[in-house]
């Protein structure tokens, strides 16, 4: 199995942390290939739960190894805090944590530029992280990007920022507060970069030396197909690809070694942020589904916004990755509801993408099982009607479920 790449076919969160961590367990590397600290994974181990934002969920795996590869943008700050949380889980990561040289460096700046952007935005506003992610990637399309291989240099490094700074206050971006907090900020950020630049490495040479050996390497990847910069509910995307198609991009590798594409859905559906929704639930069930799901994000704790799962989305995710099998999760979430809705497809066109907010779901009702489905250990110990459920969205997706999630913690997968 040279490589297996995991995406969120929705617009994230859809618990892909979690099939990261089962499948590491026989993987000898993980490697992220787009994104940043805008990300956020969740792995809950007996009663410990840990949220990871760069950091591979294999890092949870004494015998994996870790790579953030060339597509990222990467936050020196935010790692070096993520790097102590794991290490004060009595989790090693020396030796196991690989980053790129090429990768590009989110600094204190991009994080004002992303605020700012997102305040003069007005109703316009995408809901962003305000993690610095967007203003970085602007910079490197621009080439103007700051990379990991210019942090070895602190004097140039720090002559870039000053430089980056003069030319914010001249544009009247920085507010004096922000000026006043972003010199200590500055200092923080080249602390956290000596603190991390001993984890930086020839990640190109490494990755293809796993492969070339026979060794399994999983990708995965951050946000959700929907939240691609291409071929999401654009302008309410993220920016970079999230794709199944960037991971030989973001990370230096011809396709070929590319041998599966693991689709991650959850049994309904959420979105965090602003954008078009066809099946948010503003009810009762939609309160339901968030209260029972726990549904906040994991990196910025807002509310996420819920509905019923939409197969027509499904679809076109399905489509523009190739997914060789589907992992579906929190089916728990769904075990009191009376009748639970799929969207099929829409009543006014196949797949209106590019006017998603005037599109109309036509729904199949089916019954629910109204019993506790997070002991089940296999397909037959799933009540009848949870099964009629996921037959019935394998049928729709014409893809083979291998994957279910049901509860947050290791144990509770059923492998099919």
């Amino acid at each position: 199995m040279p490589l297996t790449a995991v995406i969120g076919a929705q617009w994230g969160d859809e618990g892909k942390g979690k099939i990261v961590d089962i499948l590491s367990e026989s993987a000898d590397l993980v490697a992220r290939f787009q994104g940043g600290a805008n990300a956020g994974h969740t792995v809950q181990i007996g009663t410990e739960e840990t949220i990871l934002h760069q950091i591979p969920s294999g890092i949870l795996r004494s015998q994996t190894h870790c790579l953030l590869g060339n597509g990222m943008a990467f936050d020196p700050v935010g790692l070096k805090n993520e790097i102590d949380v794991v290490q004060r889980k009595g989790i090693d990561v020396r030796n196991r944590l690989h980053i790129s040289p090429l990768a590009q460096v989110v600094t204190p700046l991009h994080k004002i530029l992303d605020n700012y952007y997102e305040n003069i935005s007005g109703a316009r506003a995408i809901g962003t992280t305000k993690r610095g992610i967007g203003p970085c990637y602007t910079d490197k399309i621009s080439r103007n990007g700051i990379r990991v291989c210019d942090l070895f240099n602190e004097n140039d490094l720090r002559e870039n920022i000053t430089s980056r700074t003069i030319f914010m206050r001249k544009q009247g971006v920085l507010t004096e507060s922000e000026e006043d907090k972003l010199a200590d900020d500055i200092e923080v950020f080249l602390d956290a970069v000596r603190e991390i630049l001993p984890y930086v490495d020839n990640t190109i040479f490494r990755i293809h030396s796993y492969l070339e050996s026979g060794k399994n390497v999983l990708a995965e990847g951050a946000q959700g197909v929907l939240l691609d910069i291409d071929f999401g509910t654009y302008p309410f995307v993220t920016a970079s690809n999230t794709i199944a198609g960037n991971v030989a991009t973001g990370l230096g590798i011809g396709p070929h070694w590319i041998d599966s594409i693991i689709g991650v859905f959850k049994c309904y559906t959420t979105r965090v942020g602003a954008g078009p929704f066809p099946t948010e639930l503003n009810d009762a069930v939609g309160d339901h589904l968030q209260a029972r799901g726990d549904e906040f994000g994991a990196t910025t704790r807002r509310r996420r916004r819920c509905g019923w799962f939409d197969a027509a989305l499904g679809k076109y995710a399905v489509k523009i990755n190739g997914f060789s099998s589907l992992a579906f999760t929190k089916l728990d979430v769904l075990d009191d509801l009376a009748e639970i809705k799929i969207c099929t497809h829409y009543a006014n066109g196949e797949f209106p993408l590019l006017d998603l907010k005037n599109a109309i779901p036509v729904y199949l009702t089916l019954p629910g099982w109204q019993k506790s489905t997070t002991e089940a250990h296999s397909l037959d110990e799933l009540p009848f009607q949870a099964r009629q459920y996921l037959q019935t969205l394998e049928d729709l997706l014409e893809v083979k479920i291998s994957y279910i999630s049901t509860g947050k913690e290791r144990h509770q997968i059923i492998l099919v």
